[in-house]
């Protein structure tokens, strides 16, 4: 460890030049050589599938746990002839134009439940045949545009359940990097502190996706794979780096050289995250031993994501404090500045003028002593 750590901070130009050349490389393969994430997947084995070729075995095949509602209240009632000629329509053109689709009218007197007692609103339900992640979406983009048609005073429609839900407008990857700056600048005081674990684990995350990208052409991997090893890589990613962000800190604080401080703590606590990133990765690899080749290809995945923001907290964060030096508080907030310079007087010994050590009274006996 101490061999890694000195040689990344003497050659940390080339250790930084390596990183950005391997994750522009990498990502430069995988828009050639990646192949298509799987949108459609089987559970063999699993009651859920049991129950699904149940299904479609007696010839039931427009139900498949993904399913929509169409809500609407009328000022007038549901019942009313305009209100229900406008409502008929809508629901004709979605199963005139959503393909292998059914729906349940509130109209139809089998269905009487599905309208409120007050008879002023009511709702249909559509559901959909099997078919893969990007049918689902454009089913329920068709059935938003047919929405758009429907134009009538005192008559309100909308749409609910999982085939008409919207993308957030900000992926949960990015709230939680913003979290964690807000954390980590707090917790360290110091713009510089804080983003070393932020830039070491987007390299890694980085190099993992773009791994996951060409495990595309040999396995079927799905297209949710990304998130999950991206919000794996955050976490573990941010920490490794925090404990050696930190030991590299309080050795340089103590008096102690850059190139010492940085030793120190790759021998240290980079030994601690050398053994957690292991950890992870044979947890990780339980998931193996499922019958699943989805979820197999998405422990890979997440395996990528840990081993590389494990190889970037262990060179590229060495080469990245080498460049910081001295000044790893600069930038830092009021409070953390004036605390850090408290400290430093502390160690000095500048509690009194003309004395290298603080001059302590005895200790009051009122107070029983603190052991």
């Amino acid at each position: 460890m101490k061999g890694i750590a000195q040689f990344s901070y003497r050659r940390r130009r080339l250790v930084i030049i390596g990183w950005i050349g391997l994750l522009i490389g990498l990502f430069a393969l995988s828009s050639v050589l990646a192949g298509e994430y799987k949108t459609d997947f089987k559970l063999p084995g699993s009651e859920s599938q049991a129950a699904l070729d149940l299904l479609k075995a007696k010839g039931v095949n427009d139900r498949t746990g993904f399913s929509g509602q169409v809500v609407f209240k009328a000022d007038n009632g549901v019942a009313d002839a305009t209100v229900k000629s406008t409502m008929e329509k809508f629901f004709a053109d979605i199963l005139a134009k959503v393909p292998d689709s059914a729906l349940k009218s509130p109209y139809d007197p089998a269905n009487s439940y599905q309208v409120a007692k007050d008879g002023k609103i009511a709702y249909a339900e559509v559901n959909l045949s099997d078919r893969n992640q990007e049918g689902y979406r454009a089913a329920g983009d068709t059935v938003k545009e047919l929405r758009k048609e429907v134009h009538q005073d005192g008559l309100e429609v909308e749409l609910g359940g999982d085939i008409f839900a919207d993308e957030p407008a900000f992926s949960s990857e990015f709230i939680g990097v913003i979290a964690a700056v807000i954390i980590l600048l707090v917790a360290f005081g110091s713009i510089l502190a804080m983003g070393l674990p932020i830039i070491t684990a987007l390299f890694g995350i980085g190099c993992g996706a773009a791994l996951i990208g060409l495990f595309t052409r040999v396995m079927n991997v799905p297209d949710f794979t990304t998130q999950v090893a991206a919000m794996i890589g955050i976490g573990v990613g941010i920490d490794y780096a925090l404990l050696i962000v930190s030991r590299y800190r309080t050795t340089l604080h103590e008096g102690s050289d850059p190139e010492s401080s940085v030793t120190l703590a790759i021998d240290t606590s980079g030994r601690a995250v050398l053994f957690a990133g292991i950890t992870v990765v044979i947890s990780l690899l339980g998931m193996l031993t499922l019958n699943l080749d989805f979820m197999r290809s998405m422990a890979i995945g997440a395996v990528l994501a840990v081993l590389m923001t494990m190889f970037a907290s262990l060179t590229l964060l060495p080469a990245l404090l080498g460049f910081c030096g001295r000044n790893i508080d600069k930038f830092g907030l009021p409070i953390a500045v004036r605390t850090s310079r408290e400290a430093k007087s502390a160690r000095s010994g500048t509690g009194g003028a003309g004395s290298s050590r603080p001059i302590r009274g005895p200790r009051s006996c009122s107070a029983p002593p603190s052991w």
